[in-house]
């Protein structure tokens, strides 16, 4: 199968190489160049007369216009421009802007004759934008403004001749009749192109330059009926040096106005072409016969393309990546197959994506139960380690009482049991509100408060009435109004418990220092207590449940373990930092929370 294609290309190849270079060769030998221009100047005028007579009657909407235009463009390398009685381009987009002058007068100033020429780029760069303001220098024709310089604070553009401007098509108003006039003001409508609204090409240029070469003979077209139509006349661009021939045909619409198309068509010499051919096809058919081997392989490989994209693509998919797309733009059989792979491509990357996410998802939910499930284990191993020592001290004075070992030691033996239970039940409370706020389900009721008042009224609670040894000093260096936001039961829990660790391990009879600084979005609350510090190696710890600092885990010298675990928690949710530092008479807990700013 695959010889029989090959040969078949070779084959027709062959042929069509071969016919193609007899009739270049013969028509070249003959009557190419006479030929050629005079077959493209009959073209060219029975396309712009059939367009012209298209476009008088309004057959024409936009987008049949730009249609047609570049079909005379592709099919005949003719330019064509539409422009109105005072020679503005009709453009698909315009470009034209309005400025409001200092004095109140709007001034509206076309620019579509640039949109061709080599100098929009240099308009816009000048950054014109709605409210920009402007200067703009040239003249008055009715209500437009022909602008020969514009200004702004982006830099200047200046015509570098007329032609750049708006080109007058009739005698009776030409630039040296006008009045030349500077305006200032501000830009408060505008039309610019962007990309792609606006093609810059020589020949759109050299017709530019024809028609204002045109115009400056003064020719009047009431000497000429319809049969004259179109106007032909040769241009010589002096830019490239290339001769071209200029159509003119003036129309007046169904609405009444007055327009005129020109069109260009270059006719580039063929008589240097015509003798080197001549010469050059003896090696022309060698030149062929590579072309066929390089044609042949293109052609097969633009073939097996599609198959070869589609296969690379099937390959991802099937390690699962679905990055690559099969960029294939046809409506056969091959189309449709490449258009249901990147579909199912899409669904794919969907649903994977999907399901991950809902993995995710399920790995959190887990992780938090297994969270949850370690939090009752280590509940259950406190309690139960806690508890055995009380439990047992319990027994055995109640047994002692039960079997009345000393009568007149039952009361005593009666207040060692209620101790034990009070430190039971104490032991309970701080493990139960420790569970609760690690558990992830608690919501902290946060709400301003003055955090002096709080400070204030936890001091009076463990000091002034409960007659503990200890003195203090509270000195702060806010506003006694300073709000701050956060849960303010839990707030006062957290100084109650360090206060009652500074309490707890401070010298007796020492001073114990609380102090309350702003530090710009949050307060500062720090407190001091004298005594020994905490060893270097046993800081981190002190926030683990059941830890004392105390290995003999004295129960005597120490609460129930659980009272800074349950600081550093609440701390946590209030997204506060707690930190201990050890000075060199004590040790000093420093937390904060957030201020409320006016």
């Amino acid at each position: 199968m695959k010889r029989s294609i090959v040969r078949k290309l070779f084959l027709s190849i062959t042929i069509l190489l071969v016919v193609f270079l007899s009739i270049v060769f013969v028509g070249q030998s003959i009557f190419m160049q006479t030929f050629y221009t005079n077959k493209k100047v009959q073209i060219v005028s029975q396309e712009l007369t059939d367009f012209a007579q298209a476009y008088k009657a309004g057959k024409y909407n936009n987008n049949q216009f730009q249609q047609e235009l570049s079909k005379l463009y592709s099919k005949y390398n003719t330019t064509l421009a539409v422009l109105d009685k005072r020679g503005v381009l009709k453009a698909e987009n315009n470009f034209d802007l309005t400025v409001l002058t200092n004095n109140g007068k709007r001034v509206y100033v076309p620019l579509n004759n640039l949109l061709y020429s080599d100098q929009i780029e240099n308009i816009l760069k000048l950054n014109i934008k709605e409210n920009t303001r402007i200067t703009i220098r040239g003249y008055v024709q009715d209500d437009y403004f022909i602008p020969l310089y514009i200004k702004t604070n982006m830099g200047i553009w200046q015509g570098d001749n007329q032609s750049s401007n708006p080109i007058q098509l009739s005698t009776k108003n030409s630039l040296d009749d006008m009045i030349n006039i500077e305006i200032k003001g501000k830009v408060v409508n505008l039309h610019l192109p962007i990309a792609n609204q606006y093609t810059y090409s020589a020949q759109m240029n050299s017709l530019m330059g024809a028609i204002s070469d045109w115009t400056k003979t003064n020719e009047d077209f009431s000497n000429y009926t319809d049969e004259d139509f179109p106007l032909i006349y040769r241009y010589l661009d002096r830019a490239n040096g290339l001769e071209n021939k200029v159509f003119i045909y003036p129309i007046k619409t169904n609405d009444g106005s007055k327009e005129v198309i020109f069109a260009i068509t270059s006719l580039q010499p063929v008589n240097e072409a015509m003798y080197v051919l001549k010469d050059f096809y003896i090696y022309a058919f060698i030149v062929a016969l590579l072309l066929i081997v390089v044609v042949s392989f293109y052609y097969s490989k633009l073939i097996t393309k599609p198959l070869l994209k589609i296969n690379s693509v099937t390959n991802q998919l099937a390690q699962l990546n679905f990055n690559e797309k099969i960029d294939i733009q046809s409506d056969d059989e091959i189309g449709q197959l490449s258009n249901s792979i990147n579909s199912l491509s899409e669904n794919l990357a969907s649903t994977i994506v999907n399901l991950q996410q809902a993995n995710l998802k399920l790995m959190k939910d887990i992780e938090k139960e297994k969270q949850l499930e370690q939090t009752r284990k280590e509940f259950i191993s406190g309690v139960s380690h806690e508890l055995k020592t009380p439990l047992s001290i319990v027994q055995s004075y109640a047994e002692g009482l039960k079997d009345g070992l000393n009568i007149d030691k039952n009361g005593y033996y009666a207040d060692v049991i209620l101790e034990e239970v009070d430190r039971m039940n104490g032991l309970v409370v701080d493990m139960l509100e420790l569970s609760k706020l690690q558990s992830g389900t608690y919501t902290l009721k946060s709400e301003p408060f003055l955090i002096v008042d709080c400070l204030e009224n936890v001091i009076i609670r463990m000091f002034e009435n409960n007659g503990i040894d200890n003195h203090y000093t509270f000195d702060f260096s806010i506003d006694e109004e300073t709000f701050v936001i956060g849960e303010k039961r839990k707030i006062e829990q957290v100084i109650i418990n360090i206060l009652s660790n500074a309490i707890h391990y401070s010298t007796p009879g020492s001073e114990i220092k609380i102090n309350l600084l702003d530090d710009g979005d949050s307060v500062n609350i720090s407190i001091f207590n004298e005594g020994n510090p905490i060893p270097t190696d046993k800081i981190d710890k002190i926030w683990d449940r059941f830890y004392r600092i105390d290995e003999s885990r004295n129960r005597q010298n120490g609460g129930t373990g659980l009272g800074l675990a349950i600081v550093k928690t609440i701390l946590d949710l209030h997204h506060s930092t707690i930190k201990v530092n050890n000075k060199e008479n004590g040790v000093e807990f420093t937390f904060n929370i957030k201020k409320i700013t006016n």
